[in-house]
């Protein structure tokens, strides 16, 4: 807001400069035109400064990159509560007697990335949905992969009765880029010093200059991205690095007799394009008697304007949040108790 106001103290400056000038100059048309101009250069500035407080003050929305001042100002209203361990959790408490407890494990599709009310995310849809005597827990940051997820199940204070695995396809990030698939994702930031200044500074600059990145570089950078990580899925030394990770996710479970699901979410803005990336995954954790639920064949006809939270974040929206809650609720519910006589 302080580079605002230099802009007002500016405008304010110009125009006892333009108004000393025009008053020099004698009356007629000269004058005359001058003031018009004048007046008109005022409309404008006042409009772009009332625009771009109404931006600053009350405008939040979420990017799937979080570049911009919107998805910035998203997270300072809605990214909450955040737990002692920084999760966009209630703190963990000891079990009560009889309590079952599932752990949502993932990363930013876990934590409700674009998702305003956390009770919307599909693991709080899924604890109303088991009712009494269940407890979720969520266990995600954004930017996890495999290797932090299970580095944080394992630490966790509260050992759970079922872990439900939130797998997107970038989670094999670590393993490309250990065996050499370089990953890297390209962004062009703000070049020159004074669209740098303008972009920082201006909320509507800022939310200009993004728009028009998306529809280039961003866009082509993302293509290379998703062309590159297919490839890293077909690559077979890439993928048993992939596999070694997720295997110690399967063992701690299966030490501790924890129940695993796999919710594999695909690519939201190609989901047909990543079908292969969750079939492979599918397969991996079908040999090891894994459960399943793989939401491709479910939304694989949907528009991703169906699916995603909003045009610049290809995270999950509300309604698929509930669908993945379903999903789960059936996978976990309990057998209903037979009728007497049964």
């Amino acid at each position: 807001m302080l580079h605002l106001l230099y802009v007002v103290l500016g405008l304010v400056a110009v125009n006892l400069a333009a108004g000393w000038l025009l008053s020099r100059l004698p009356k007629g048309r000269g004058r005359t035109a001058g003031m018009g101009l004048l007046v008109a250069v005022d409309a404008l500035a006042l409009g772009l400064i009332v625009l771009e407080l109404c931006m600053a003050l009350f405008f939040a929305q979420s990017d799937g990159f979080n570049l911009t001042m919107s998805s910035r100002k998203w997270f300072e209203r809605y990214w909450q509560p955040v737990n002692s361990l920084g999760y966009r959790d209630v703190e963990p408490a000891p079990r009560k007697d009889g309590e079952k407890i599932v752990m949502v494990l993932g990363d930013s599709f876990a934590a409700g990335h674009g998702v305003d009310n956390p009770a919307d995310r599909f693991g709080d849809g899924l604890a109303r949905r088991l009712g009494q005597g269940w407890r979720v827990v969520n266990v995600a940051k954004i930017g996890w992969d495999s290797v932090d997820e299970y580095e944080a199940m394992a630490a966790y204070p509260v050992t759970p009765d079922v872990v439900v695995l939130a797998y997107f396809v970038n989670d094999i990030y670590r393993a490309a880029e250990k065996s050499g698939h370089s990953l890297t994702f390209a962004v062009r930031f703000p070049q020159g010093t004074l669209t740098k200044y303008l972009v920082d500074h201006f909320a509507l600059a800022n939310f200009v200059y993004w728009r028009l990145a998306r529809m280039g570089n961003l866009d082509d950078a993302s293509a290379g991205f998703w062309d590159r990580l297919r490839g890293a899925y077909a690559d077979k030394t890439v993928f048993a690095a992939h596999a070694a990770e997720l295997d110690a996710i399967v063992a701690w479970c299966r030490e501790r007799r924890i129940r695993l699901v796999a919710l594999l979410i695909p690519s939201l803005s190609d989901v047909a394009g990543s079908a292969a990336m969750t079939a492979r995954v599918a397969g991996y954790f079908g040999e090891r008697g894994v459960d399943v639920l793989d939401l491709t064949p479910l939304i694989i006809d949907k528009k991703p304007g169906e699916l995603v939270v909003n045009g610049v974040d290809s995270h999950a929206n509300v309604g698929l949040n509930a669908v993945m809650a379903d999903l789960l609720y059936r996978a976990l519910a309990p057998a209903p108790v037979p009728a007497p006589g049964n």
